[in-house]
């Protein structure tokens, strides 16, 4: 009697968190993996201020990823809350992807980063865990990933290392396949076209916190904030009214710029990303707004839509 193969392909499911120091390449990474654009990123530290969701069909695989903000020493209540959103999306997840970069150059004597050192002593202990080092194009010669590889594998055991390119796509695959491989066996959790559980409203206002980043100078971004005072949709045109917030009347000055010309510029460029995802046009307005407390108020911060907490607030 002749048997026949099971051909089957076992399906797996489940969340995987992407953890690391700021500007290693969280966002870009997940932004890779979805093949589209859904987190905000610059190149100034702590961008990501909430976890984000982004799910993943890989193979026979349903893959959660989330985004979290980048693990820092806080100088706020902001920048604890920041590092709270971190842990708590460990704590539901099924596999931690702890991700770190190379420096721009080769040091002579590769080594793990302290913030790494002490993030893999304190984080994930349990979970399976995949190492994932970014932008490893930066580096000609990758014999020195071998002894940076050793030296983060003593600290815990990794079930799997990919170096990566986020930014060129390069590997993100093979860091899906990894993580897939460790989820566990069930069906999908998500509805086939499901990508996040965040609102368009809360895109809207990180696209024009994005523009913030990009368009003022360094001493802006960290303390601005935007609040979403109109969401209004309908076929044709969507409004979106809008209050950047920051802690100083200098501040304020940088943003607006010689005649509103700074603001018009960070409109229209957000109207461009937020007419990208809704597909339709929008009609936005800004307004700038000192709120000098919000860094460290924890009702500011509630109404801004940061939950002090490290929760899930919306904007």
């Amino acid at each position: 009697m002749t048997g026949h193969r099971n051909t089957t392909k076992v399906h797996r499911s489940g969340t995987a968190a992407i953890i690391g120091r700021s500007n290693v390449g969280k966002s870009t990474l997940l932004n890779a993996a979805l093949e589209q654009r859904l987190a905000i990123v610059t190149p100034t530290p702590q961008t990501t201020r909430d976890r984000i969701l982004g799910v993943v069909r890989h193979g026979s695989a349903q893959i959660a990823l989330l985004d979290t903000p980048g693990m820092h020493r806080p100088k706020s209540r902001l920048g604890r809350r920041m590092n709270a959103a971190a842990r708590t999306a460990l704590e539901g997840a099924d596999v931690m992807v702890f991700m770190t970069s190379v420096p721009p150059r080769v040091p002579e004597e590769p080594s793990a980063h302290p913030g790494d050192v002490s993030l893999l002593q304190d984080l994930g202990k349990d979970l399976p865990a995949v190492l994932v080092i970014n932008k490893v194009d930066l580096w000609k010669d990758k014999a020195p990933l071998l002894p940076l590889i050793g030296a983060l594998s003593q600290i815990r055991p990794f079930d799997a290392v990919v170096p990566i390119s986020a930014l060129k796509s390069d590997g993100v695959d093979l860091v899906l396949d990894e993580v897939a491989k460790l989820l566990p066996e069930r069906g999908p959790v998500y509805d086939e076209d499901f990508l996040t559980d965040r609102p368009t409203r809360f895109f809207a206002s990180e696209f024009i916190r994005e523009q913030v980043f990009l368009q003022t100078e360094q001493e802006v971004p960290h303390s601005v904030a935007v609040s979403i005072d109109r969401f209004e949709e309908t076929p044709e045109i969507v409004h979106v009214d809008a209050t950047v917030h920051c802690t100083r009347a200098g501040q304020k000055s940088i943003l607006i710029g010689h005649r509103g010309e700074k603001m018009k510029q960070i409109g229209i460029a957000a109207r461009a990303q937020i007419e990208a995802m809704v597909e339709r046009k929008v009609n936005l307005k800004l307004w700038v707004k000192v709120s000098e407390d919000w860094l460290e108020s924890q009702q500011l911060m509630a109404e801004l839509g940061y939950d002090p907490d490290g929760g899930e607030a919306q904007p």
